[in-house]
């Protein structure tokens, strides 16, 4: 749809308005834009900008040579006359079209970026395997992402208009674990203007004079330390978010009360099994009393998406877990949810990882959604049962 000449006033309006706002704030829009093309190097060349929205990536690549198409889904009709507005619509051409379809051909882009789209994409893995598609053997991805510091002042400025600036699950940590298993590398990483700016290059195929590289059993294995704890990180964020979107669908299909039901009842099978892996992988000795559910619980997934820390209790006789911080908790009150009633399943999870560690570990909740909050997320407490008494202890934290 073709936008009136005042419409398009007041779009841009708007937009100087935001502009000035952010600026006031301590945030300038197009230093941040041209900071994220600084990753891209010097044209000439073809660059791809996915997620145009305003323009302001699009312009700052093709202040630095390049010339750019840039891909929206919505219309551009205010990215356009921002162009003609600096001169550079000769070097810019804006194209109405879905990144998870783009429209040209195999190799054809010498640089392929997107600045502060990801969060607005539903699913990132059909768009980040067109961006690598049409990048040429040798091209480079720059990515870029609002900081958390720059999420707050968006979220912020939205908020105090009445708006919510939605954010989704397509971050950069998990698009770093997903290029990776396509054979790219992290090439560098830099923060400024409340962007993280990350660059990619695919891995070479072939070794010196031509000959095939001997392909390691998976990308992880040329991965530092620091690669590995991050990719250890996006495998928790997954995790959670399958488990998210598995409940999501059992309410849908058979309703609240049976999806607990049935979370409950898969979460005493999983449980299980991550306990008796961990025992194994780790070494931690059978039958080990609260020490060794201790160490255990340092190994869960939970421990890599939550805060959470540990107290020894009654002079070492009552180990405390306390989930500081919960995700899916912080998730939904972002979204004006109320809290997720997970106190049942949590008392069977939590008392089955104890109990496959060592049987004789006794299991309480402290507290946990719905109940009141009574610092932390929920509260758990383990104590052989020989020692057990019934009641909360007090103590303090190691």
């Amino acid at each position: 749809m073709t936008l009136s000449g005042e419409a398009l006033r007041q779009r841009r309006e708007r937009f100087l308005k935001r502009t000035a706002q952010y600026l006031s704030l301590g945030h300038d829009r197009f230093a941040a834009a041209s900071f994220v093309a600084e990753g891209a190097g010097e044209g000439p060349g073809e660059a791809l900008d996915v997620g145009t929205g305003k323009g302001l990536l699009a312009m700052a690549l093709a202040c630095r040579g390049f010339h750019v198409v840039s891909v929206d889904v919505e219309e551009q009709a205010l990215a356009a006359a921002l162009a003609r507005e600096t001169g550079l619509q000769e070097r810019i051409s804006l194209e109405q079209a879905d990144a998870a379809r783009i429209p040209y051909a195999d190799g054809r882009f010498d640089v392929v970026a997107s600045m502060d789209a990801l969060h607005h994409f539903r699913e990132g893995e059909p768009i980040l395997e067109e961006m690598i598609r049409v990048m040429c053997p040798g091209g480079r991805l720059v990515l870029a992402e609002f900081t958390e510091d720059g999420f707050s002042l968006v979220e912020s400025a939205h908020a105090g208009e009445g708006l919510v600036h939605a954010r989704g699950e397509v971050t950069l940590e998990w698009v770093s674990g997903f290029l990776a298993g396509r054979g790219f590398s992290l090439e560098g990483r830099a923060e400024n203007h409340l962007q993280d700016r990350r660059t990619f290059q695919s891995v070479p195929c072939t070794g010196t004079k031509g000959k095939p590289l001997e392909a390691p059993g998976s990308a992880f294995e040329a991965m530092g330390r620091k690669g590995l704890l991050d990719a250890l990180r996006v495998f928790a964020k997954n995790w959670l978010a399958h488990d998210g979107c598995w409940f999501l669908a059992a309410e849908e299909r058979f309703g609240l009360e049976t999806a607990m039901d049935l979370d409950a009842a898969s979460w005493k099978c999983f449980a299980e099994v991550e306990a008796k892996r961990i025992k194994e992988s780790f070494q931690i000795e059978a039958s080990g009393g609260l020490d060794a559910l201790a160490r255990a619980l340092s190994f869960r997934m939970y421990a890599l998406v939550n805060r959470q820390h540990l107290e020894w209790l009654r002079g070492g006789s009552v180990l405390r877990f306390v989930m500081d911080r919960c995700r899916v908790q912080e998730a939904r009150r972002r979204k004006g949810l109320p809290a997720f009633p997970c106190r049942t399943v949590g008392e069977t999870e939590f008392a089955t990882f104890a109990r496959t560690i060592d049987p004789s570990i006794v299991t309480r909740c402290v507290h946990c959604p719905p109940d009141p909050n009574e610092g932390g997320a929920c509260t758990w407490e383990f104590e052989l049962a020989a020692s057990a008494s019934g009641g909360p202890a007090e103590g303090r934290t190691s």
